[in-house]
């Protein structure tokens, strides 16, 4: 009976990736970002195959458990768990590491409403980001405008951007470092 229980919420959990998954790939297709608070869909979209795998392997080990007994079950939970947390310290290690920094600044319009947010991303000493347009409370819709600088985080360090806004379009200078500057033009349509 604790068995069946047991698949039961290991199969819900599966479904709700599943489901969670696929609904972020929808969002996506469609140019979205899902953003509650500091975390989005690109994070999320991380954290679901990892809860998946780990509850693949509780399954596992719950199989393991109800179908062996004695020694063998001493042998094999042991094996088992040793490669599992080797599994998961290095894909947790890899996910730290080449996971960059993302932050979401609003920039505000002549009317003091947030007409773009810039989605800026870090690593190492490259910065690069993408400028998106409020489409709801919790989604941003992307406009394909990407702008790239070195050593220097334009928009959220505030170190050196202007804006000039028209009604069809924003003009955006910034500073890619080195005292260089770039211009994007972001379509507000």
């Amino acid at each position: 009976m604790i068995w069946k229980r047991f698949q039961r919420v290991v199969w819900a959990l599966l479904a709700v990736c599943v489901g969670g998954m696929l609904l972020l790939f929808l969002v996506s297709s469609m140019g979205f970002i899902l953003v509650v608070g500091s975390v989005d869909s690109v994070k999320v979209t991380c954290v679901l195959p990892l809860v998946f795998l780990l509850t693949l392997m509780v399954w596992g080990d719950g199989a393991i458990i109800r179908f062996t007994r004695g020694w063998e079950r001493g042998v094999l939970l042991t094996l088992v768990l040793t490669a599992e947390v080797l599994i998961l310290l290095t894909v947790l290690f890899f996910t730290a590491f080449f996971n960059p920094r993302s932050e979401y600044i609003p920039l505000y319009n002549p009317g003091g409403e947030v007409g773009l947010v810039i989605r800026e991303e870090s690593w190492l000493f490259s910065v690069w980001g993408e400028f998106c347009l409020p489409a709801g409370p919790c989604l941003l819709q992307r406009t394909g405008v990407t702008y790239a600088a070195h050593d220097i985080c334009p928009f959220s360090d505030s170190r050196g951007y202007e804006l000039d806004w028209t009604q069809e379009k924003v003009v955006v200078r910034y500073n890619t470092g080195a005292g260089d500057w770039g211009t994007c033009t972001v379509p507000l349509s």
